[in-house]
């Protein structure tokens, strides 16, 4: 696409009122993957409902902060940050062993990048990933979410256990609306079909008095007293080697998410950008990993927005970014974001992760696919889906860290799809 054709390009400063007009719009899509994020990770931490909102604002300063350093001395292309699928999945999964050794394992992650990018070694990594482990990963982090979709959708807890009925079918049914909303609506309306259908779920729970607005009108209009640091991070080895692998599959995200708007931008400052966008996802993690909350990548929906809008500059994402950090001190808009019932989030995460499955085929299909690829892609995602069904005390016999790694879909599947694919399946040159 030609320069000529965007009311805005890649460097060109925007007006401050365009600037506030185009950075609350794509505020306003990126609030409700803070929302998912923050609920997740709040679920697993049993968090009370002052946690939650001090959860949700720090995912919100980290989600502000990193966007606006990206499109000035990261990658400098417009896309959004925000919290990753792939650091989510293994967040909840060391929970259990306390979150010092989630910061811990966080702050490990982010150094790996760091160190490959320092150290000029992210190229060789980068050639691991071809495109059947980029389809596998893309894959794994959509069904790695599915216990956690399936408590959501279904209300299940601790007090009821089986679940609600009602709850789930209002769940079901947000799902097939907000597909149908993201298909048929046009320009910005389409760009916030999630949006809507998150505020038709809320106020279809609200009428049905199942919505507490209690912390709502408590929680203050502007608050600088937030308790940063919630813990001490720790450092426990296999939590360290999880979030390792969890940072490969933040590579791919960010390598996706990067040639995608590279190719209706400017790619000629791909390389460089590839270097500096991950150099800061490492920053991200090591920052996300002491404040405690899940590490931020490139999100790979902003090619969208730019081609209905035709407006490109990486400065509309620099406005974004200091919009949602200024939520960051607005405990009031934090609590009303958090007001969102888990039903309503479960609905959302269906919608994004099934179009997430989507990309992966095609990734996948983008090759000319032999016999052989139907083990190395099949397999891993089996494996990996499967984990994350096991009985929960099924590995208590085992040693306690090997659970971090036997219990983790995302690891499993990456580890089962690199070793079929550079080793027992390896194409050979001739063949």
């Amino acid at each position: 696409m030609s320069k000529e054709s965007y009311l805005y390009d890649l460097d060109d400063r925007l007006p401050v009122p365009h600037g506030i007009l185009y950075g609350l719009q794509w505020a306003v899509v990126t609030f409700p993957f803070a929302i998912i994020s923050a609920t997740i990770c709040g679920t697993a931490l049993n968090l009370s409902p002052t946690g939650n909102i001090r959860f949700l604002q720090l995912t919100l300063f980290t989600t502000g902060l990193f966007s606006f350093l990206q499109t000035l001395v990261g990658h400098r292309y417009p896309l959004v940050e925000g919290p990753s699928i792939a650091v989510i999945l293994t967040f909840i999964l060391l929970v259990p062993f306390g979150l010092p050794a989630v910061q811990g394992g966080m702050i490990i992650g982010g150094l790996l990048l760091v160190v490959l990018v320092l150290t000029k070694q992210l190229e060789k990594v980068i050639k691991l990933f071809t495109p059947n482990v980029v389809g596998v990963i893309v894959m794994l982090i959509a069904f790695g979410l599915l216990p956690s979709i399936i408590r959501f959708i279904t209300a299940a807890g601790s007090v009821n256990p089986r679940g609600e009925a009602l709850s789930t079918l209002i769940s079901l049914g947000l799902i097939i609306f907000i597909a149908t909303l993201s298909y048929w609506l046009k320009g910005f309306w389409k760009t916030i079909s999630t949006l809507i259908g998150m505020t038709v779920g809320t106020l279809v729970f609200f009428f049905l008095g199942r919505l507490n607005g209690h912390d709502l009108l408590t929680a203050s209009w502007i608050s600088f007293s937030a308790r940063w640091i919630e813990s001490i991070p720790g450092f426990y080895w296999p939590a360290a080697i999880a979030m390792a692998c969890s940072y490969l599959a933040v590579i791919v995200n960010s390598l996706g998410s990067l040639q995608g708007i590279a190719a209706i931008t400017d790619k000629e400052r791909l390389p460089q950008a590839t270097q500096k966008g991950i150099l800061i996802n490492g920053v991200s993690g090591i920052v996300c990993g002491i404040l405690g909350v899940a590490g931020t990548v490139s999100f790979s929906w902003s090619p969208g927005l730019i081609l209905v809008n035709r407006v490109a500059s990486r400065f509309l994402v620099t406005y974004c970014g200091i919009i949602v950090l200024l939520a960051t001190f607005l405990p009031k808009l934090a609590a009303l974001l958090a007001l969102v019932p888990a039903a309503v989030v479960g609905a959302v995460l269906c919608v994004a992760m099934g179009g997430q499955v989507g990309v992966a085929i095609s990734i996948i299909a983008a090759q000319k696919i032999s016999p052989r690829d139907y083990f190395v892609v099949g397999i891993p995602v089996f494996i990996g889906t499967l984990v994350g069904f096991l009985p929960s005390g099924l590995f208590e016999t085992l040693p306690r860290f090997s659970k971090v790694f036997l219990g983790n879909s995302l690891i499993m599947g990456i580890v089962t799809v690199l070793l079929l694919e550079h080793v027992l399946m390896r194409e050979t040159k001739d063949g």
